[in-house]
This record gives structure tokens, C-alpha cells and sequence, in this order.
């Protein structure tokens, strides 16, 4: 039902980047969305880490409450969000592409978002060993999201990480 809505809601604004190349990491079968509602542009993300693994995502959208993408398999703590990375770009810059760089055990170790200005906000959680990789949307669209995708479901012994996300584009015309 949710993701009904939320492909419904992806299509009413218009294409989004698809196929593989627009991924940075790798896809799973356990993955969600955190996109802008109408007329709230997505400028920031936050990364929050237990035991070494990077299981909570958020998304931050002027004028509007963040959303949390949570594959952690218990609440996260003060102390672990108190150390969460963070990027956000100040509030006349627009997303246009975002880049990840990952750990030794293929878990997103960081996250960068840019600006066709060449503005760009970090988010750190991990010690990266490999190069940025970085996805652009085309000239005149904006990221307003992200896809995420997890090694495993928010269940059972151990944490999932987060190994892959996709920049959502849409036409900021």
C-alpha cells in the first residue's frame, strides 16, 4: 500500500532516475523511500550508526518534518544520534546529485550531496576505502529523495546496513 502510493506520488512529479547507473551501491530486495512532499525541496541527510553499521537514514525537507528510514533492529539511542553524520545545504541551494563512498565490508561509509554550483554537504559513517561515486540528475531537475536499499530486513540478531541508495530526480521546472 505504501509503496503504491509512493511510485503514485513519484509519478505525479514527473520521471525519476532509473536503471542501474542511476544507483550508487548495490539494490536488495530490502530497501524503502524518503521523498519531498509537493513544494518541500529535500536539502539534508543524517546517518546514524550501531555497531558499525549504518541502519538509520534521514531525510530532511524544508517546511516540512523529517522521515526516518529505520532498519535498525532496536530504537536508536541519544548518544548514537548525538554521533549521527549530517549534510545539509543552506536554504537557497537545490540537491543535484548525490555520492557515496564505501567501507571495507561494502557499507555505505559516506554521503555527499552536490549542487550544480559545486556546493557540497557530507555525511560520515564509516571509514570509506573506496572513491566517491557520484550520481547526477539531469540539468533542470533536483534530487527530492532517496531510495535506500539495506543488506537485511530491521529483524532478528544484528543490524542491516545500508549498501546501496538512488538519488530521486524530478523536473524543478
Amino acid at each position: 500500500m505504501l509503496t503504491t502510493f509512493v511510485v503514485a506520488m513519484l509519478m505525479s512529479f514527473g520521471t525519476i532516475g532509473e536503471g542501474e547507473e542511476m544507483v550508487v551501491g548495490q539494490t536488495t530486495e530490502f530497501h524503502t523511500s524518503l521523498i519531498a512532499d509537493p513544494g518541500h525541496d529535500f536539502y539534508g541527510l543524517q546517518i546514524a550508526v550501531r555497531r558499525d553499521r549504518p541502519c538509520q537514514v534521514r531525510a530532511f525537507f524544508r517546511g516540512a518534518s523529517p522521515r526516518t528510514a529505520q532498519f535498525c533492529t532496536r530504537r536508536m539511542t541519544r548518544r548514537q544520534l548525538a554521533g549521527a553524520g549530517t549534510a545539509t545545504l543552506s536554504a537557497e541551494e537545490r540537491v543535484n546529485g548525490i555520492a557515496a563512498c564505501f567501507t571495507d565490508d561494502e557499507r555505505v561509509g559516506a554521503v555527499r550531496l552536490y549542487t550544480f554550483a559545486d556546493e557540497a554537504a557530507t555525511a560520515e559513517a564509516g571509514d570509506c576505502v573506496t572513491e566517491y561515486r557520484t550520481v547526477w540528475c539531469q540539468r533542470g531537475w533536483t534530487v527530492q529523495g532517496v531510495q535506500l536499499y539495506f543488506d537485511r530486513a530491521a529483524v532478528g540478531p544484528g543490524q542491516a546496513s545500508l549498501v546501496g541508495l538512488r538519488p530521486l530526480c524530478v523536473n524543478s521546472a
